[in-house]
């Protein structure tokens, strides 16, 4: 093989994992978006009559998550799944984020901390790494310390209010 065939066989490898990478990009966006509107809407329970609307804005918060469900499927789909790793860094941050909304909704819910394998429900994926697309145990800590500070406002919120 020839020095400009392996070049060739290279760039063609290269624009392959772009292509694969732009793909990802569009789907974590959209996940991007979808986690910035349940957000919002659960960010009004720390408004004066907010607390009278948690279970409202649950309901409301678990349709959004059928929107994710959709998107993480559809994001399983855009490498193999071996490569899981090595696609992570675009989804880590908005799967950690939406990690910490489960949990927030289960809290407001039940007063309860969300488990692992009930984010994965909530989410639609694994929590077991041999079964393809899953949720690190890093993330699931990492969104449960976000809901930790999310906490810490929501009563100091309480002692302003009341």
């Amino acid at each position: 093989m020839s020095v400009s065939e392996i070049f060739v066989e290279l760039q063609g490898f290269l624009a392959a994992e772009q292509d694969i990478r732009e793909e990802i990009r569009k789907v974590v966006q959209s996940l991007e978006q979808t986690a910035r509107e349940i957000l919002t809407l659960l960010q009004g329970v720390h408004q004066g009559a907010g607390f009278q609307d948690i279970p409202k804005r649950c309901l409301k918060a678990r349709e959004h998550f059928g929107t994710v469900k959709t998107h993480l499927t559809s994001l399983k789909t855009k490498f193999p799944a071996e490569q899981y790793y090595r696609f992570h860094e675009h989804w880590r941050f908005v799967l950690q984020r939406l990690v910490f909304l489960a949990a927030f909704v289960v809290y407001l819910e039940s007063e309860t901390l969300v488990t692992r394998e009930a984010v994965t429900e909530i989410l639609g994926i694994e929590s077991d790494r041999e079964k393809g697309f899953h949720l690190d145990v890093e993330d699931y800590l990492s969104g449960v310390l976000i809901l930790a500070s999310e906490l810490v406002r929501s009563s100091a919120t309480c002692r302003l209010l009341f």
